[in-house]
């Protein structure tokens, strides 16, 4: 008898610490599962090229401008319809710049109020980008949404040069490819804060003959290399019909220095050519126009109703483990 209650003592405990311990996985994974507010998806989305343009006030406004002194002042233009998912207004979503190494992927840069992390000049350079007027482009405000939790466009986008550096350009900015670009963010610096970004990529040479900071810079005439990810929706489809046959196919189109999305959907496929080469993004729709809804996507909740059933199951074990033991009088 008593070896039977020091059993049921020991289950007793064990079940308690089992329950505990699922209680505190399905607290944590509810939390996991419904994301910490103020922070984005922890993969950024290249939003596409940007383009180095004539500034308005001059002849050729808005039209390519492939290379420049230190002096030439410039508009870096993203394509149309860029935004942030959110606005400033309503979702705290803030427009920056950045200028940093060719080594260096933007889709890993974390931004303070000063700009890109870590801050540094020469060959580690990583500054914002800064206006004709000298000023760092910066927590810049997106334009108020169309409605409540709609993207905020990106505005105001001022001129650039890179006077600012003065007789010490070289040294600030060593010759070499630099990617500079804008940026949305949302909240502190971390691995979720980055939520879209537009790229574009410079050469930078010394000459001493340019003023004020004798740096010239090109747009490169070959961009990066270009990477390609196909995610498939719904199968494509091929139909034959009296007299012929019609096929729905998958396409993917490559354009230089762009990273190219594939998406199938039932029906046809959707390919969106974006990435740091010059240009604006390129659509290309093939197949038939047959709808189909994206598939659902998020973590599972497999691993919450796991929890969920063993908490249930040893709390139950340590109730009733709990109760004392009934002796049944003998009916002899």
């Amino acid at each position: 008898m008593i070896r039977s209650t020091r059993r049921r003592k020991v289950a007793r405990d064990l079940a308690r610490c089992a329950a505990g311990l699922s209680a505190g996985m399905l607290v944590f994974g509810i939390a996991g599962g419904s994301g910490a507010s103020g922070s984005v998806s922890a993969a950024a989305i290249n939003g596409g090229a940007l383009q180095i343009l004539v500034p308005s006030g001059s002849p050729t406004a808005g039209q390519p401008l492939n290379s420049g002194g230190s002096a030439t002042v410039f508009v870096m233009g993203p394509p149309v319809g860029a935004a942030c998912t959110g606005d400033t207004t309503s979702g705290g979503y803030k427009i920056q710049s950045y200028m940093v190494p060719s080594t260096v992927n933007p889709s890993t840069l974390t931004f303070d109020s000063n700009g890109p992390l870590p801050t540094a000049t020469g060959a580690n350079y990583r500054q914002p980008m800064f206006s004709a007027a000298g000023t760092p482009v910066i927590n810049r405000n997106t334009a108020v949404a169309a409605s409540a939790g709609g993207p905020g466009l990106l505005t105001g986008l001022p001129t650039m040069s890179f006077a600012l550096f003065g007789a010490n350009g070289p040294t600030i900015v060593p010759a070499g490819t630099y990617n500079l670009g804008f940026a949305c963010t949302l909240g502190a610096a971390g691995p979720t804060q980055l939520d879209k970004y537009w790229n574009v990529q410079l050469t930078f040479a010394t000459d001493n003959n340019d003023a004020p900071s004798k740096i010239t810079w090109a747009v490169p005439s070959v961009q990066p290399t270009t990477t390609t990810t196909s995610t498939t929706l719904a199968p494509t489809t091929s139909t034959t019909v009296a007299g012929g046959s019609t096929t729905t196919s998958t396409t993917s189109t490559t354009v230089a220095g762009a990273t190219t999305t594939s998406t199938t959907v039932a029906g046809g496929t959707t390919t969106t050519a974006v990435g740091s080469g010059g240009g604006t993004p390129t659509t290309v729709r093939v197949g038939s126009s047959g709808g189909g809804q994206l598939a659902a996507t998020g973590s599972s909740p497999l691993p919450i109703i796991l929890w969920g059933v063993l908490l249930l199951v040893f709390g139950r074990m340590a109730i009733l483990l709990g109760r004392p033991l009934r002796v049944l009088p003998d009916s002899r």
